[in-house]
């Protein structure tokens, strides 16, 4: 009997592994605000995270194997001059890119994709200036991480 309980465990934990890739870690932070008038207002807000720190670190470290090359990208991946300026530093999740944005959207490359983790349905990953963007269908950024060795300049910088 001992046998068949230990061999149920690992079937477990081979069935929950993979599911820990996929790592999002959800924060619900609720504000409550109090008016003149006596009355309060409360606001909650849910974020989720789908790069965890560990992640994070391994992308970083993708990106510094080309840190010499021109602008710290992958041979073959080409970034237009005229990126967003506000994609040079940490995009914030929540933020929707704009119609006439999402062309600086840069597929995210096969052997990047095996370092992130799997995406959620209809996520998508891109490079989006100096950062790793995960974007659902809205093109809203559901989690970004700043990558500090991709230097993106424009003409006269």
């Amino acid at each position: 009997m001992k046998t068949i309980l230990k061999a149920g465990s690992f079937a477990v934990l081979a069935i929950a592994w993979p599911l820990s890739a996929q790592v999002t870690e959800k924060k619900e932070t609720t504000e409550t605000t109090q008016h003149a008038d006596g009355s309060t207002t409360e606001t909650t807000t849910e974020t989720t995270r789908t790069f965890n720190p560990e992640v994070e670190t391994k992308v970083v470290k993708y990106f510094d194997t080309y840190k010499t090359e021109r602008y710290g990208l992958p041979p073959g991946i080409v970034i237009k001059k005229e990126t967003p300026v506000a994609w040079r530093t940490r995009v914030a999740p929540g933020v929707v890119i704009a119609e006439k944005q999402r062309d600086y959207l840069v597929t995210a490359p096969p052997e990047l994709v095996k370092v992130l983790p799997a995406p959620r349905a209809e996520t998508h990953y891109y490079i989006a200036g100096s950062n790793v963007v995960a974007v659902d269908k809205s093109y809203k950024i559901v989690d970004s991480i700043a990558i500090p060795s991709i230097k993106i300049v424009s003409e006269g910088e």
